[in-house]
């Protein structure tokens, strides 16, 4: 160990009584005690093994198995080996600082001022479910609505990675799941290697995109007023809000509840929460409860009073469902039925018509059968290991 270890640029984070140790370039970290971080500091700095392991001893009053923490410096890959070419710049990093001058900053403003003055000055222009149906081909509608609103997810996506890009993180967008639905989601695993406060923006940038996307058709349909164009504009502004609003099911673990999470230094809070109050229920029903040993102490402390908000994010998704999505479903398949059944009607509207309710009831049996087979697996499996 009388070698001279070689280290790729490393950051290091204070997290509470934690160092968030790792390399930004392939988002790989590791959680050091404060002494075992200042271990790992002496040794990039050039300072020998065996040198370093006198120096902890005489300065902690203990030893140290500088074999094991090499090997752990090794499994997290911030030692260079041998020839390892040097990691490549991140890109569009100059593109992010300037999404987030203070002259971005100054026009995102005046968009978002002008577009409540429309609304004020037309109070048609504000979202409402009723703009859902700017024609009356049902097909048309969900075609376009489908084919537009991948582009606007992804915009809220590319908010996100630019936000983290101008801190020279790594981020990138791919697909992931939130309960039942297949989403577009943005890896920012390289937060943990900046200041708690420099968080934020890059958690919250999707929904600013989402709010500057919803502005500026609300402004072009005003400006387009009681044509085509103007009617697409606000049936888009409106499924933007929608989109906003999703971000606050905290169950769903969306940009909201990562902000908050963040803010309040938890580390796992969704599953320490639903552990909690699986355990009040089986505590009324007296059924085992779930150990707790494994809660970490802050999750513990913020889960009590944060339970009351996770039932109210599913009361809130319930009533979200009843009072929008079902009357603006109900609506849709309910102009598609009367269509059937009306005399009189152009081919290509019974047309429409009946791709529609197809497409409805094939994603209700769909649905159906996904949750059948489900149900089944977990059936085989609970006979498998009984």
């Amino acid at each position: 160990m009388a070698v001279q270890l070689a280290f790729h640029d490393l950051s290091y984070v204070d997290d509470g009584d934690e160092v968030v140790v790792g390399r930004r370039d392939i988002d790989s970290y590791g959680v050091f005690p404060p002494d075992g971080a200042a271990l790992v500091r002496k040794l990039a700095n050039g300072m020998e093994p065996a040198a370093a392991a006198a120096w902890y001893q005489d300065t902690y009053g203990t030893a140290v198995d500088m074999t094991d923490l090499i090997d752990t410096l090794r499994e997290l890959r911030l030692l260079r080996e041998h020839d390892e070419p040097d990691p490549r710049p991140v890109r569009w990093q100059r593109l992010g600082r300037w999404l987030f001058s203070p002259a971005a900053w100054v026009v995102y403003a005046c968009l978002v001022v002008v577009a409540i003055a429309v609304c004020v000055a037309r109070p048609g222009l504000i979202p409402h479910r009723g703009n859902i149906f700017f024609t009356d081909y049902l097909v048309v509608i969900e075609v376009t609505l489908l084919l537009g609103q991948v582009p606007l997810t992804l915009l809220h996506e590319w908010f996100h990675v630019m936000a983290g890009r101008r801190l020279g993180l790594r981020s990138k967008v791919g697909l992931g799941w939130r309960m039942y639905f297949v989403v577009f989601e943005t890896s920012l695993d390289g937060l943990v290697s900046v200041p708690r406060r420099s968080r934020y923006l890059p958690m919250l940038a999707g929904m600013l995109m989402d709010l500057l996307v919803m502005s500026a058709l609300t402004v072009l349909a005003y400006l387009t007023w009681d044509s085509l164009l103007a009617k697409v504009c606000l049936a888009f502004a409106f499924t933007t809000f929608l989109r906003i609003t999703w971000q606050f099911y905290f169950f769903l673990r969306t940009d909201v509840y990562y902000l908050v999470t963040t803010v309040l230094g938890c580390v796992d809070l969704q599953t320490t929460t639903r552990e909690m109050l699986r355990n009040r229920v089986n505590a009324v029903l007296g059924r085992p409860l779930t150990s707790e040993a494994h809660w970490h102490p802050r999750d513990r402390a913020v889960a009590r009073w944060y339970l009351p908000l996770h039932v109210a994010g599913y009361a809130f998704m319930i009533a979200l469902l009843v009072t929008v999505l079902l009357p603006m479903t109900w609506q849709f398949l309910g102009n598609a039925g009367h269509t059937l059944l009306s005399d009189d009607v152009p081919p290509a509207r019974v047309a429409d018509a009946a791709i529609v309710l197809t497409t409805a009831v094939a994603q209700f049996a769909l649905a159906g059968y996904l949750a059948l087979r489900a149900r089944r697996n977990r059936a085989t499996s609970a006979q498998e290991e009984s």
